[in-house]
């Protein structure tokens, strides 16, 4: 749990820093070994990316949709801007950004059964990415909860994160 904040609080860090790039639509990076990567995406969002990750935006990214692919771990700080939906799509999960803006973390590997999206502000509507015999019902996560995936056994949970947990990271985010 502690090297799980401490990565959300590197991610938010390095969403405020200086060394940031852009991503076009229609583009895909993969993040190789060393530290993680800032990007401005053109609807104005903010992604740091974490070693090993693969990111690709959907043509008409910013225009027509705001869909993105994510392979691997990165923290998101959605713009508000848009009349479109900002949805990630993962292995597992679909998550979608409702209500303007979010700032949330993704762990979703494709190599590993599970995967976690934490919430630290926003609302999110979370559901699988595929058909499940057992349940479908997708999950609305508000600031300082999250959910978890595990395809293997087909069961999704939301939790919630402890406030103090929480208030760490956002304390650590202003700095």
């Amino acid at each position: 749990m502690r090297y799980r904040l401490l990565m959300i609080v590197l991610m938010m860090a390095a969403c405020h820093g200086g060394n940031e790039k852009s991503l076009a639509e229609g583009g895909s990076f993969h993040v190789g070994a060393g530290y993680p990567r800032s990007f401005g995406l053109p609807d104005g969002s903010k992604a740091v990316v974490m070693p090993g990750t693969t990111i690709s935006l959907a043509k008409g990214f910013g225009k027509d949709n705001r869909d993105m692919d994510v392979d691997g771990e990165m923290m998101l700080e959605v713009s508000g801007a848009g009349v479109k939906p900002f949805v990630v799509r993962t292995r597992d999960l679909v998550i979608e950004v409702l209500e303007g803006g979010a700032r949330f973390h993704v762990d979703a590997n494709r190599s590993r059964p599970g995967e976690e999206t934490d919430l630290i502000e926003g609302r999110l509507r979370v559901r699988k990415s595929y058909h499940s015999d057992t349940d479908n019902e997708p999950e609305v996560l508000a600031g300082g909860e999250m959910v978890m995936i595990n395809r293997d056994i087909d069961l999704m949970e939301k939790e919630k994160l402890s406030q103090s947990e929480l208030d760490k990271v956002k304390e650590k985010a202003r700095n």
